[in-house]
């Protein structure tokens, strides 16, 4: 056993409300419950971290699709097994066939514009924030709106942090998901693609 806290399961939990978010987690968002369960060892953070996520991608341009190119991004610079396995059920689907151009170097061909400027965020945010230049931030202008640029920011850097709570667990997906339930740290690999 692991001397690492281990994801909490639903059942395992007195407060209804964290309860809810669990049984939430494996059905929805990721369909795996490993990520929410180890936050639930803080139920007051873990509360206001999920309704953080929920108030992303409510914007008219700032979409769920794109916020998870941003994401899988992070989690190949980070090198982080569990945030590369799982994947945002509600849009997985479509993002499935832009993966080839986010894994390895962006491939702008690939993408639009505006997923090619917000993968490249997502890429510096994690490898080096200092390259995130004046020149950068008037590409990302003709593109964005501040508004939306602040809020790619805002995913971006709670991704990157996130990830680093995940490699500092050695997060794997649990045993009930349709996940390997022993993915690799550190991913070695282009992000394992999922069916």
């Amino acid at each position: 056993m692991s001397p690492r806290p281990e994801p909490l399961d639903p059942t395992a939990v007195d407060d209804d409300r964290t309860r809810e978010l669990l049984e939430d987690a494996e059905t929805g968002w990721y369909g795996d419950g490993a990520f929410f369960g180890a936050m639930a060892h803080c139920p007051e953070i873990f509360e206001h971290v999920v309704a953080a996520f929920e108030s992303f991608g409510r914007g008219a341009n700032v979409d769920t699709e794109l916020l998870e190119l941003m994401r899988l991004k992070v989690a190949e610079a980070h090198q982080c097994a569990y945030c590369a396995t799982v994947r945002t059920l509600e849009v997985r689907d479509a993002v499935a066939p832009k993966e080839d151009a986010v894994f390895g170097e962006i491939d702008p061909e690939g993408l639009s514009r505006r997923e090619y400027l917000a993968v490249s965020l997502a890429e510096r945010l994690s490898t080096d924030p200092h390259r995130l230049s004046d020149d950068f931030f008037a590409e990302l202008g003709e593109a964005f709106t501040e508004a939306e640029i602040v809020e790619l920011l805002l995913f971006g850097s709670l991704e990157v942090g996130l990830d680093r709570f995940c490699i500092a667990l050695e997060l794997q997906p649990t045993d009930e998901s349709a996940y390997p339930d022993d993915v690799e740290y550190p991913l070695e690999n282009p992000c394992p693609k999922t069916s």
